[in-house]
């Protein structure tokens, strides 16, 4: 691997080289740089400057940023300025004299897009001052500054919501079945429920399944430490029938928190354990069960431990859903701290995708990329096992009870002395709250026609955005638009706009 000083003349494994003249369009650069050419240099010339604080600015994609410059003892700067994501930092260029030379790299970046700015220095002597070329890693590219904070432009929100059942335990839930009934305490521990061992029955906490596929998450702080002391998951059906997935005494077993999960396609059951941070795949079997829950299993002696549960969480599956995405669009898993989790690829005939999660219950990022690697869709959410999510709006424009059409224009009738007023409807048929809308006019490609157009949600006062905090579930909010006639305009076709929907 090339260390800074190394000469790089081809890009190593990996990584893929932009050579900086033919990509000046990409490149803004701020100050006087001239044209430097010679066969020594990568594609036999570089931009160069000789102005103190002159700069230049480009965007890339991917985690990691490789310069490449011709360096020169006495007369290059020492301490050039570079800033990416607004971290600055410094390189030299004064070294013993070579072309194509790795001068500074930087690592550890996310997969987005990033935005680099060069300054030369302003208080020391030196002559001039290059960049021959920009390596980034394979598969990724240069990109605009002014593109690199573009905002995704399609929102990612919920179809269907994943979670079915999540306890606590600060109180017992009625749905709970506990037995024997005596054997439990919600009071031994804040919110812990505790089950204590009895001699001569297991005891179950046990709950009716839900309908169709599900998982199940416990989360329990439970440690034998002896031969016979064991406990678990419980998947059941009646006495005779049922499986356990069951923690027992190991000396490589750990003092932290169990988590034991158990995903169920059809009768067909699979079981993990966490490890670290992640699930690991322990057994599969099969039963058409009717209730799941925690058992504890039968004995007194004085070494066995109690079963302490903090958490359940029952959910629709395991994994998030993406749909109505694209093929070969990628997808990227974020925890909250901005980490990368897992990189997924959408096939090439498929729109959409499922995601393993880290935990049925998991604070995170969704981010989506073209096959250009432009951001075009994040979402930041609490999400659960089996959310599906779509690409794109639920939200729906309707007039005179028929939805806009959205690819052709919708004939809003003729206007009355200059000025139309028309009543519409903006519904949401997701089985979630949207957040935060707002509703505007917009230009239709080159047309006037949104400068004539104002919008209102009462008739009577009249906008050029309207902001609807919360439009509930499966409900609709009422508005109108008014469109007046410019006195100025004397054309003939007819007039066009967009009404453009923004929400969280």
């Amino acid at each position: 691997m090339a260390k800074i000083g190394d000469v790089l003349y081809v890009p190593e494994n990996g990584w893929i080289r932009f050579d900086d003249v033919p990509n000046k369009n990409l490149i803004e650069y701020v100050g006087e740089w001239k044209l430097y050419q010679h066969p020594t240099q990568y594609g036999e010339s570089h931009y160069y400057t000789e102005q103190k604080g002159a700069s230049l600015r480009v965007g890339f994609s991917g985690p990691s940023l490789r310069l490449i410059a011709r360096t020169y003892p006495g007369n290059k700067p020492n301490n050039t300025t570079v800033i990416i994501d607004g971290i600055k930092e410094t390189f030299t260029e004064n070294m013993t004299e070579k072309n194509r030379v790795l001068v500074y790299e930087k690592t550890g970046l996310s997969e987005g897009n990033h935005l680099v700015e060069i300054i030369t220095p302003s208080d020391e002597n030196w002559l001039n001052f290059n960049i021959d070329a920009f390596d980034v890693k394979e598969g990724h590219k240069l990109i605009h500054p002014n593109k690199v904070n573009q905002k995704p432009n399609v929102s990612l929100y919920k179809r269907e919501n994943g979670k079915i059942f999540l306890d606590d335990f600060d109180s017992i839930n009625p749905e709970w079945i506990i037995s024997p009934s005596d054997s439990f305490s919600i009071a031994a521990r804040k919110g812990f429920i505790r089950l204590n061992h009895t001699a001569d029955k297991d005891v179950m906490l046990l709950i009716n399944k839900p309908q169709g596929d599900i998982a199940i998450q416990v989360i329990a702080d439970y440690t034998p430490d002896v031969e016979g002391d064991k406990g678990g998951l419980i998947i059941y059906q009646n006495a005779d029938n049922k499986i356990e997935f069951l923690e027992s005494h190991s000396i490589n077993s750990s003092k932290e928190h169990r988590e034991w999960l158990a995903t169920s396609t059809g009768e067909q059951w699979d079981f993990y354990s966490k490890v670290d941070a992640t699930f690991d795949y322990a057994d599969s079997d099969k039963l058409e069960a009717t209730k799941i829950g925690v058992v504890l299993k039968k004995g007194v002696a004085d070494p066995y431990k109690p079963l302490d549960i903090d958490r359940i969480i029952i959910t629709s599956g395991h994994k998030l859903k993406l749909r109505q995405l694209f093929p070969n669009n990628r997808v990227i898993l974020r925890d909250e701290n901005g980490a990368i989790l897992s990189v997924n690829q959408v096939g090439k005939l498929n729109t959409g995708i499922d995601i393993n999660l880290p935990s049925l219950e998991f604070q995170g990022t969704i981010e989506v990329y073209d096959e250009q690697n432009s951001l075009i869709a994040e979402k930041k959410a609490l999400f659960y096992g089996g959310d599906i999510y779509n690409m794109g709006s639920p939200l729906k424009i309707v007039m005179d009870s028929k939805e806009l059409n959205d690819t052709d224009p919708t004939n809003l009738g003729n206007m009355i002395e200059g000025k139309r007023i028309i009543k519409m409807m903006v519904q949401n048929e997701n089985s979630v709250a949207v957040h935060n809308l707002k509703i505007s006019i917009e230009q239709y490609m080159e047309k006037v026609g949104y400068t004539w157009a104002n919008i209102s949600l009462d008739s009577l006062a009249w906008v050029k955005q309207i902001s609807i905090n919360t439009l509930s579930a499966n409900s609709s909010r009422e508005f109108w638009v008014l469109v007046t006639k410019d006195l100025n305009y004397i054309g003939f076709e007819p007039i066009l706009f967009n009404i453009k929907l923004q929400h969280d």
